[in-house]
């Protein structure tokens, strides 16, 4: 099995999939690689795949939509993946075609495996078992990131609430 193959084991959205499974899905990615600095994806553009982290690290960020004062960063640092960790990123593109959620830019030189949205759906149409065990996953997934950000939101609702004398 190739080392595409082995990164993919690691990654939750394919741990349900058998080895003939995973090589299907590598057949139907293409190898990215970055240089370090340069963007991978950026907010606001829309973007129709996933990418899965072979070698090195990135990092996400969001940009800060209140500038309270001028040398306030207009920019943050969210996370930090590495590859070694079995990672991937732009998991809401494989459902819908809407605008990147973040930026994520090289911090060293990557290798990634790019999942388009139209070979995805083709392949869980041509293999509705495999497809199951993937959405399932994805779904999981999605509903994790929906429920951290709901308890952000409380958090910053509840600390806006103190600040504000309320």
């Amino acid at each position: 099995m190739n080392v595409h193959c082995e990164n993919l084991k690691k990654i939750s959205l394919f741990q349900d999939l058998e080895d003939a499974e995973i090589q299907q899905v590598v057949r139907c990615t293409n190898p990215r690689n970055f240089a370090a600095g340069e963007a991978i994806l950026r907010e606001g553009e829309t973007g129709d795949s996933l990418f899965i982290m072979c070698q090195g690290e990135v990092e996400i960020t969001k940009v800060l939509t209140l500038i309270l004062e001028e040398d306030t960063p207009k920019e943050k640092v969210m996370v930090r993946l590495r590859a070694e960790d079995g990672v991937c990123f732009g998991e809401m593109a494989l459902l819908e075609n809407e605008a990147r959620s973040a930026t994520v830019t090289a911090s060293t030189p990557c290798t990634l495996l790019e999942l388009h949205q139209k070979e995805f759906l083709a392949l869980v149409r041509n293999n509705p078992e495999m497809g199951l065990k993937i959405l399932l996953r994805l779904a999981q997934a999605l509903s994790r990131y929906l429920r951290k950000s709901n308890q952000d939101v409380i958090k910053l609702t509840t600390a806006l609430a103190v600040a504000l004398g309320g």
